[in-house]
């Protein structure tokens, strides 16, 4: 019998493979058919099983079906030869879902499967990045760059990095070297859009975004292509074109994701019914009496970047961004097991909490903690730490929803992809707010308005490092000087001094948001 000669399923190689009655290769001296010919057909079923696990997965994770692409990628990833792609594919969609640790642990597996291959070599860069190590993550990232200068994503994730770092100049080119190289990668356009302001000059970047807008890809990147878009309109004023293109976006994002109303209405319900003054009150005494936490709450897009940004400006004050200790401690407070006493819990979630906090800034008197969404959680957190510094941040309704509306959340922020939800999630944070100011004392739970504070910047903070027990700093005067990382939305505008400019956005917008419209009674 003749020889044949088949590609193998990596597409890398190719290989050939004995008749049946030639002598098989392994030098045992039998015939193929009586030696490896089993082990061989047993292997290309596995490999060709291993390529239709991970084909199915990406589709899945193109179409926004993210938690069953996830069950396909474990599949994938137990198989030899879609090992190292398997769990990079994954990595990134636990981190779209905002699910951090289980992507770090998936991209560095990716990595060390294919430690010399690019990609892999970024999936690392990736997994620093996650974990706050953005000196060695670009470090990294060059070492890459160095070994492929053609690699889109090598200066995608440069430039990532480097506007995080408020170097917004060297960010815009290693973009603009990303969008060369990958002219159909929508999610650069995102980040390079978000660099600086666009002008009548950039028309040609947003023809080539809208003609990346007709090629077909993963659900995520057309969503941040035409958040960019949006941007690029507003920029230059066609704010119809814009809400047009943010419309896109949203539409896009809600295939990915499902808002339940009645959910969060029962959640806010138990909330309150749960954590009533008396229920705090009789707590009180066990818990933590430490004001190492500063907490920065309220809406995305009210201003609560920039609060930290001025109290994180103070010398004896650290600020740690968003972290996730509180969604993780009050599912455990959920769940407490059978014989657990809620002291127990308040001791044990207070050491964990500081243990965090000091591992961030071991000698400053406050550590900030900007998760907006622990406007959720403050009940806990006053169980935890009775003392606790709670500063909320307000800005006016439509503003606020016209400013959600209008940008991209790596964590799908599911109520936010309609006017009609979003509005209903604002009421409902508006109402857990109310019951919170009737149980939380004033001189803990403090007010700050976006509109007082970008109007009359050393007032407000004055009076803010007051309730927060600091001494005056001159820094604080000064956001646009701080050089910590920011990973927000809004890091851009935390660079620059602070202005009114986004006071009133809303009215721009005015023709194409009827459903906000209703949120202006509860302005002021």
């Amino acid at each position: 019998m003749v020889s044949g000669r088949r590609q193998s399923l990596t597409g890398s190689e190719t290989m050939s493979t004995p008749g049946r009655n030639e002598v098989c290769p392994c030098g045992s001296g039998l015939k193929y058919k009586h030696c490896c010919a089993q082990d061989h057909r047993a292997k290309s079923m596995e490999n060709a099983r291993a390529q239709t696990q991970l084909r199915q997965a990406l589709k899945l994770e193109r179409d926004g079906r993210l938690d069953e692409a996830i069950k396909l990628y474990r599949v994938a990833a137990n198989l030899t030869l879609t090992a190292s792609e398997a769990n990079s594919r994954m990595g990134h969609v636990f981190l779209a879902l905002g699910r951090a640790r289980e992507a770090v642990d998936a991209l560095r597996l990716a990595a060390t499967a294919n430690p010399d291959n690019t990609e892999r070599r970024l999936d690392l860069v990736r997994a620093l990045l996650i974990e706050k190590n953005n000196p060695e993550s670009e470090a990294e990232v060059r070492r890459a760059l160095a070994a492929d200068p053609q690699s889109a994503d090598g200066y995608w994730l440069l430039g990532r990095i480097l506007a995080e770092a408020g170097r917004f100049a060297e960010a815009r080119a290693a973009l603009e070297q990303s969008v060369a190289l990958n002219p159909r990668q929508g999610g650069v356009y995102y980040d390079l859009t978000h660099c600086y302001t666009l002008a009548e000059a950039d028309r040609p970047l947003i023809a080539q975004m809208l003609a990346a807008t007709r090629a077909r890809g993963a659900t995520d990147q057309r969503v941040r292509l035409h958040f960019a878009l949006g941007k690029a309109f507003d920029d230059l004023k066609e704010y119809g074109a814009a809400m047009q293109h943010f419309a896109k976006a949203n539409l896009l994002k809600k295939a990915m994701c499902k808002f339940d109303r009645e959910a969060l209405a029962r959640r806010i319900d138990a909330t309150i019914e749960r954590f009533t003054p008396a229920f705090l009150a009789s707590h009180r005494e066990n818990g933590d009496h430490s004001q190492l936490p500063i907490m920065v709450v309220g809406m995305p897009r009210s201003g609560t970047t920039l609060v930290e940004q001025i109290i994180s400006s103070h010398s004896d004050v650290t600020g740690a961004g968003e972290l996730q200790f509180w969604p993780l401690c009050e599912r455990a407070f959920e769940d407490l097991a059978p014989g657990w006493r809620i002291p127990d819990f308040q001791h044990s979630a207070a050491k964990d909490c500081l243990a965090v906090l000091r591992s961030i800034a071991p000698m400053v008197q406050h550590v900030v903690d900007k998760n907006p969404f622990n406007f959720l959680r403050l009940g806990l957190i006053s169980v935890v730490f009775p003392q606790s510094i709670i500063i909320h941040c307000r800005r006016h309704p439509i503003d606020t929803c016209v400013s959600i509306h209008s940008t991209y959340f790596k964590s799908s922020e599911e109520f936010s992809t309609t006017q009609l939800d979003l509005a209903f999630y604002y009421k409902e944070y508006l109402r857990l707010m109310d019951h919170w100011r009737a149980t939380i004392s004033a001189d803990r739970l403090i007010d700050l308005d976006y509109e007082e504070l970008v109007a009359s910047p050393e007032t407000v903070t004055r009076r803010l490092l007051a309730a927060c027990g600091l001494p005056w700093d001159d820094a604080c005067l000064h956001p646009e000087r701080n050089e910590r990382i920011l990973r927000t939305a809004s890091k851009r505008q935390a660079r620059q001094t602070i202005t009114s400019g986004s006071v009133g956005r809303w009215r721009r917008y005015e023709p194409w948001i009827e459903e906000f419209r209703e949120l202006d009674r509860f302005s002021g």
